[in-house]
């Protein structure tokens, strides 16, 4: 199942419930923007890659940035609306591979969370960075962050405890192949009195 697939099938439905209290890490990483010198410098303009439900892209609207919002979910983006509200942010649906799609005067690109890491290969993400590089003026920034996967866990090291409550227990696991890892989401979830729902 490819990465958007995935997305529309299982993981968009729960994703801001994985991912924490929103207003909580939403500032965190405004936090961590400011606290490395990310501001407006030139033409205000930011792209924020794989976007999500808006973590970053409310971050930088916050800060100054008008914000294209790039994601291939649309029920992510319909959420980064609604957390939004009246700040500069324009979302686009599209898949970020396909820059043509979202190419525009920018001064800062942000790639952050998993997103990287969802790509085909190395190649892929090596050619993808020279085009948003493409879009920068002199003195344009990059951000991004990424998962590192680079030490393969072994055993029951492979099942990952991502978040549980009393309605929802979320694991990982990893398979790991030579030059990727596979990852397995399994989300239980409670029906009625009855137990767990998988």
């Amino acid at each position: 199942m490819s990465a958007q697939s995935h997305y529309e099938n299982h993981l968009a439905a729960f994703y801001a419930w994985m991912s924490g209290n929103f207003e909580t890490k939403q500032q965190e990483q405004q936090d961590w923007f400011a606290g490395h010198g990310v501001s407006p410098r030139g033409n205000g303009v930011a792209i924020d890659l794989g976007a999500g439900h808006g973590l970053q892209s409310v971050s930088l609207a916050k800060l100054g940035f008008t914000v294209f919002a790039v994601d291939f979910n649309q029920h992510l983006l319909s959420e980064l609306n609604a957390r939004a509200g009246n700040l500069p942010v324009r979302t686009v649906l599209a898949n970020l591979k396909d820059v043509a799609q979202y190419a525009t005067e920018t001064e800062l690109i942000t790639c952050m969370g998993d997103t990287l890491t969802h790509l085909d290969s190395i190649e892929v993400v090596k050619q993808l960075i020279g085009q948003w590089a493409a879009l920068l003026p002199a003195g344009g920034r990059i951000a991004l962050s990424f998962r590192d996967l680079t030490e393969e866990l072994t055993g029951e090291q492979r099942f990952i405890p991502v978040k549980a409550d009393d309605e929802r227990i979320h694991t990982c696991f990893l398979e790991y192949s030579e030059g990727y890892v596979r990852v397995y989401d399994q989300l239980l979830e409670k029906r009625g009195e009855n137990g767990y729902r998988k």
